[in-house]
């Protein structure tokens, strides 16, 4: 097979010879984004297996032709409309696999590869099957799943050898009998079609084993499929059945039953005397009890029963000794039989959304028990027994009714994983320390009004979940989590945003939305110190982000939506982000060197009201249009606050100047300066420009908006009216 080969190959460049473990002669250029087979494989004349999976290839050239010992060629993933005659003419080709491309025929050609024994065109849009397909006598595989087919050859009976079709998710109603020729046929698979019922030859694939017939419109089992006497697997889910006859027990090799999403409301004794059924799933059916007869079926490893009408599980059930999992989930359970202790290997027990409301002391006697969910009940505490389940590593007791942290969960030292989200929790005992091999934690929708330090000790917990409660702070030893990689604090009530988080060392994903909680209205310097990856924020009052921002060398993602941020910090621009979304805010300029984040991918700035530069520029979220307008802004901006100041050093007095002085907050060294510098009436012009120029260097906030404020506020009713109209005259020529 071609993926046992591939498994044993070492990564190789494209046209590398390398051997396999059996011996063959292999070329690996899988996954490469070729467009065209390299040439120099053509001369590998002697190359036994071809892997050119997963890349842009459209065509097959005739060389292909000189690849005469070629015996495996896989072309799957890939763009192919068709496929080269010459391809047909490979002496000694026995695996050809051209599944998910673009193929809308099998070529008559085909016939040509007299030693083909395995041919995968699944995923392609195929409509029709040729009737030279019968010509490939050594054809053991044929998969030609999730296709157009509408009908199958008569030919298809020559196909003596086959042991396995497949012709899922096709549009074929019926059948063709002379498939029912192919007597040493072991695994027919028709899901998806639109099958109602077989032909009677079908009884005629006596060495049938595995039988699958998901999403058809079957009302009832075939009468035909009880005589498959070698029959191991048999799935109808996602049918119309509405009964099972009792022929079902002529089965009596059957091993997996899948009849999952039917109308079957009763079972038949006969099924339960199938003696080697291991798997037996009828989810989603209308079912309301189970005989008790089940307990026959000693072989069982796995019963699926989630989504019917069950109020009751008979205690016969806990005679199936060898139950490995069980799912009850949506039914009307309240209890379990005393005799569960019985099912000493029992390992995945599913009951949520039943109607519990207490787990009986024999559950503390299931000793193997290793992952248990009861979601969606009404329990209010579990039994002391519960804390003799010492394998267990994954517990869901999510949407019940607990007040208290069940203490008998603080002795399952083996807990990896633990949900207890939406209950009434108000506070974690000291014992919740010994849960030492936590991994993940979720206790969002509880009632915290703390972030409960004795967590902190946790060193193992990779994913916490303290969303929706009242929380108000975070103790400073969050910082000992150093396995901590997710955390979510959202919908809470902090009164600012809780710094103590910024020092988890390895922290990776911070989800801090406020959306139903108390929002904060600024972000710590001390996120520049933190690990954080993917840092989530919207829905708050945020006006700023922090200076430090630039100094978190990993952060990949911000979400700011719905937020007061006014601007952003220049320092972001040099920032490796791939997501930025801040929607909602009030930004009215972006920084100048907006365009250098080159990695990002993912840009969002609606609804906010931006002029530098206007949203139909950013509405796309596309940095280059962004980049050049800015630039062009900036070389604008420029120009008029130069022209601003040319008009101001021809219009000032003396006077006027000092007031400027003071307003820009030069200090008495620098005005002594200018003033010796530049002394006297005749000089009065270069020292007025002597000192915009500087007030222009010497302030980073320095802009044409600033200067007509700083004017308008000393008064300068003139000057103001003049410097304003050239910005409005500036603007109209823009436009």
């Amino acid at each position: 097979m071609p993926a046992e080969i591939l498994s044993s190959m070492a990564t190789s460049s494209p046209t590398q010879l390398i051997t396999s473990d059996d011996g063959k002669q292999c070329i690996d250029t899988q996954s490469k984004g070729l467009t065209a087979i390299p040439i120099d494989v053509f001369n590998a004349s002697h190359v036994q297996c071809l892997f050119l999976s997963d890349n842009a290839l459209t065509q097959i050239p005739a060389a292909i032709a000189s690849l005469v010992n070629l015996e495996i060629l896989a072309l799957n993933q890939n763009a192919l409309s068709s496929l080269s005659p010459y391809l047909f003419g490979l002496p000694k080709l026995q695996v050809l696999d051209v599944s998910e491309n673009e193929l809308v025929e099998i070529p008559r050609d085909i016939a040509g590869l007299k030693c083909l024994r395995q041919f995968y065109a699944n995923r392609n849009q195929i409509c029709d099957i040729p009737p030279e397909i019968g010509g490939l006598e050594k054809l053991e595989f044929l998969g030609l799943n999730e296709n157009g087919i509408r009908d199958i050859p008569d030919e298809i009976s020559k196909l003596s050898n086959l042991k396995i079709l497949g012709l899922e998710q096709n549009r074929i109603e019926f059948l063709n009998p002379k498939v029912c020729e192919i007597e040493g046929l072991l695994k027919l698979g028709l899901c998806g079609n639109h099958m109602t019922n077989f032909p009677r030859e079908i009884e005629n694939l006596i060495c049938l084993q595995g039988l699958y017939l998901d999403d058809n419109d079957f009302e009832f089992i075939p009468i035909q499929v009880y005589s498959f006497e070698n029959l191991i697997e048999l799935t109808m889910f996602h049918n119309k059945i509405t009964e099972v006859q009792s022929d079902i027990g002529k089965l009596s090799r059957l091993r997996i039953l899948l009849l999952n999403n039917n109308q079957i409301k009763t079972l038949p004794q006969e099924m339960f005397f199938l003696e080697n059924l291991d798997t037996l799933s009828l989810e989603g059916n209308q079912i309301s009890c189970l005989p008790a007869s089940i307990a026959e079926l000693y072989n069982l490893k796995e019963l699926h029963l989630s989504h019917n009408d069950i109020s009751v599980i008979p205690d016969e059930l806990c005679m199936c000794s060898e139950l490995d999992t069980l799912t009850v989930d949506h039914n009307k359970i309240s209890e379990l039989p005393l005799e569960i202790a019985n099912l000493k290997k029992l390992n995945t027990l599913s009951m949520n959304d039943n109607k519990f409301e207490r787990i009986p002391r024999a559950i503390g006697a299931v000793r193997g028990l290793e992952v248990l969910s009861l979601s969606g009940n009404k329990l209010v505490d579990l039994p002391e027994e519960f804390s003799q389940l010492e394998k267990i590593r994954h517990l869901d007791l999510s949407r019940n009714g607990m007040a208290e942290f069940p203490l008998p969960l603080t002795k399952l030292s083996q807990l990896e994983y633990l949900d207890l989200q939406e209950n009434e929790i108000s506070c974690l005992p000291d014992e919740f320390g010994q849960l030492v091999n936590l991994k993940e934690f979720k206790i969002n929708k509880n009632k915290l009004d703390n972030f409960p330090e004795v967590m902190c000790a946790l060193t193992n917990l990779e994913v916490l979940n303290m969303a929706d409660n009242v929380i108000v702070d975070a103790p400073e030893e969050v910082s000992n989590m150093t396995g901590l990689r997710d955390l979510d604090l959202s919908n809470n009530k902090f009164e600012m945003f809780p710094t103590s988080v910024c020092a988890i060392p390895n922290l990776e994903l911070l989800n801090f939305d406020q959306e139903n909680g108390s929002k904060v209205r600024w972000l710590p310097e001390e996120l520049g110190q933190s690990s954080i990856c993917h840092l989530n924020v919207q829905n708050n009052e945020i006006g700023g982000l922090p200076q430090s921002i630039a100094s978190m060398k990993n952060l990949q993602t911000l979400v700011a939506h719905h937020n007061n941020i006014i601007s952003i910090p220049d320092s972001i621009c040099e920032m490796r982000l791939q997501v930025l979304q801040l929607d909602d805010n009030q930004l009215s300029t972006l920084p100048a060197d907006f365009d250098h984040m080159t990695g990002l991918n993912d840009l969002r700035l609606q609804n906010n009201p931006l002029k530098t530069p206007p949203m139909d520029i950013c509405v796309s979220g596309v940095l280059q249009p962004i980049g050049r307008f800015l630039r062009k802004h900036l070389e604008r901006e420029e120009l008029l606050l130069q022209k601003m100041i040319d008009h101001i050093v021809n219009t000032i007095d003396k006077q006027e100047l000092r007031q400027l002085w003071r307003k820009f907050r030069f200090e008495a060294e620098v005005i002594q300066e200018l003033e010796q510098q530049y002394k006297g009436k005749d000089k009065l012009k270069e020292r007025i420009l002597a000192s915009m120029k500087y007030w222009k260097e010497h302030n980073a906030e320095a802009s044409c908006d600033l200067l007509i404020h700083i004017v308008r506020v000393l008064g300068m009713e003139t000057l103001h009216s003049k410097l304003k109209a050239m910005k409005i005259y500036s603007q109209a020529l823009r436009l």
